[in-house]
């Protein structure tokens, strides 16, 4: 029972919906687009410099509210205008429609259900291209930009530049997104994942049958061209950057901090991720020793980056320690593996020194090649026993001095 003086919990308010529409030079079909619209939701439509009947268009139309741009700024800038607008007016959620007259606005409906059902999720238009007949070239820059989604965020989406998308606009607030153009909403959907955002697919339709239906101005190839330059950035960031720091990265966070905070915050979040036990520690140091010492010389950090990103252990840690054949120790390590191969094929010992291994290494390359994996494999099990005894001994000493304090406060005075 709730007492007089406990208020009772408010219900969460219901999502305030809104519809932006994106203009540029659409005249033969806005209007058809926003009339039907405004039908069922409020709209902004955001005329994007078009030089056509637009802009008079949308001056007749009653009932919604436009914004202008003097020239084309791309769809990123007109998505901003909008979203910035409908937080000024006042909606907690803006669904984006095209206004080439492709999607069906009696789907705004299942969007604003959607968005009902979860507030904090961007809800993700799908479209199956095949079947409706799109043109081969967006079929193929869309099966390129979800191949890359899938590899920087792990979620499976079949259709990752459809326009008809509902966005939560405080979640939105939180991302960092720097693209631009048909880029920004590609962006968007990486950020969000990386921040831990719920995305939610839903399946549309689109018409490509109907004439209007090329008016769209995506260009296949200068847009797939601006769309690969984000992809190459965020794939590098998602295979270099652990999940925490990404999720750091996504919402801003890190830039917001002191430079010096911000140094330590990366170094943190490089050197922490899979080292959850020490097996899994000493397992990324006996990886990078390996490779940096195994007979794939100029590859080793490659191999190693590449192989601790499979078996899911640190990249940073593995890299580390792959520089083990750092130039001065390189003749050390090359004369070891000969010595070790020549003996493990012969019996004998080979006698030269460190500075004659890169001219006896052609002349016993197979058992230079034998000596330097038995080699690595040696040093990599070592390297793996010693780190698993520090960081085994060091989480112990850890663990003391954190319940050491809690027995003295226990104990009497």
């Amino acid at each position: 029972m709730i007492s007089p003086e406990t208020p009772e919990a408010q219900p969460p308010a219901a999502p305030r919906i809104c519809v932006v529409v994106p203009v540029f030079n659409h005249g033969q079909t806005v209007q058809h687009v926003v009339r039907r619209a405004k039908a069922q939701l409020p709209v902004i439509a955001v005329n994007d410099g078009s030089t056509d009947e637009t802009a008079k268009l949308l001056a007749a139309e009653t009932g919604i509210t436009v914004i202008t741009f003097p020239a084309n700024e791309g769809k990123a800038a007109a998505l901003g205008a909008g979203f910035g607008r409908a937080r000024e007016l006042g909606f907690t959620h803006a669904i984006t429609i095209d206004a080439d007259g492709q999607h069906s606005t009696t789907e705004l409906d299942a969007f604003a259900e959607a968005c009902r059902r979860e507030p904090e999720a961007f809800i993700i238009g799908v479209r199956d291209l095949k079947k409706e007949g799109a043109p081969r070239q967006r079929r193929f820059s869309n099966a390129f930009s979800t191949f890359w989604f899938r590899f920087e965020t792990g979620a499976a989406l079949t259709d990752t530049q459809c326009g008809y998308r509902c966005y939560p606009l405080k979640a939105l607030e939180l991302l960092r997104v720097k693209a631009k153009r048909y880029a920004y909403e590609l962006e968007v959907m990486v950020l969000a994942a990386w921040a831990g955002m719920p995305l939610v697919a839903l399946p549309v339709t689109s018409d490509y049958r109907a004439p209007t239906s090329r008016l769209s101005h995506f260009q296949p190839w200068r847009d797939t061209v601006q769309i690969s330059r984000a992809h190459s950035r965020l794939a590098m960031l998602a295979f270099c950057t652990p999940a925490l720091l990404r999720r750091v990265i996504a919402r801003g966070e890190l830039s917001d901090l002191p430079r010096g905070q911000r140094f330590r915050a990366v170094w943190r979040h490089l050197f922490s991720e899979h080292t959850q036990t020490p097996g899994r520690l000493a397992a990324a140091v006996g990886l990078g020793l390996f490779c940096g010492i195994a007979p794939i010389w100029g590859w080793q950090m490659v191999v190693a980056a590449l192989l601790a990103h499979r078996l899911r252990l640190n990249k940073a840690i593995a890299l580390a320690a792959s520089n083990i054949s750092f130039p001065l120790a390189a003749p050390f390590i090359l004369a070891a593996g000969l010595a070790l191969g020549h003996y493990l094929h012969t019996g004998l010992v080979i006698e030269f020194s460190p500075k004659d291994a890169a001219r006896q290494i052609p002349v016993y390359i197979g058992e230079w090649f034998v000596g330097s994996v038995v080699l690595a494999a040696l040093v990599g099990a070592l390297g793996m026993l010693a780190a698993y005894l520090a960081a085994t001994l060091w989480r112990g000493q850890a663990a003391a001095s954190k319940a050491s304090p809690a027995a003295a406060r226990g104990g009497k005075p």
